[in-house]
């Protein structure tokens, strides 16, 4: 055995060693890159798990002719984002995506955290589309991690 024997095979274990160092690492990042986004996914379905909301109230203004009702978080969720939220309005068996022109939200009691919809707390939301006496609709609320609620009401009554 020469020198340059020695020498190569110095080299090849040093190359080896390198390669599966560079193999290590990158499959590290892959496990915990996999873990992340399993806590991610599994954080989200506990949200969804524990968030509840409820559309209350219902009541149609007929001087007005516009319709508000109470949203209450009955979940343990805290809520916000409230332009992130779908309020969709069935009517004569068309359905019609409200955007944020179309309604406004106020909130009732804003005990612990303004602008968050806290657990038992409420917002009010008033429709700014105009409904006619004896209408039958149904209104939709959909939430930003998409918990639903709804309620139907026939104008006037």
């Amino acid at each position: 055995m020469g020198l340059d024997t020695i020498i190569v095979a110095f080299f090849v274990i040093g190359t080896i060693l390198v390669v599966a160092g560079t193999l290590t690492m990158g499959a590290n990042n892959l496990v915990e890159s996999s873990y992340n986004g399993y806590v991610s996914a599994h954080q989200t379905m506990m949200d969804r798990l524990h968030t509840s909301i409820e559309i209350q109230n219902m009541r149609f203004n007929v001087s007005t002719n516009l319709t508000s009702f109470t949203v209450v978080n009955t979940g343990e969720t805290k809520l916000s984002n409230f332009e992130l939220w779908d309020v969709i309005l069935v009517k004569d068996g068309q359905v019609s995506y409200l955007n944020e022109s179309q309604y406004i939200i106020t909130s009732d009691k804003n005990i612990i955290n303004p602008g968050i919809l806290d657990p038992h707390e409420s917002i009010n939301i008033e429709l700014l589309v105009d409904l006619e006496s004896s209408d039958s609709f149904m209104v939709k609320i959909i939430t930003e991690n998409g918990i639903v609620s709804s309620a139907e009401h026939v104008a006037g009554e």
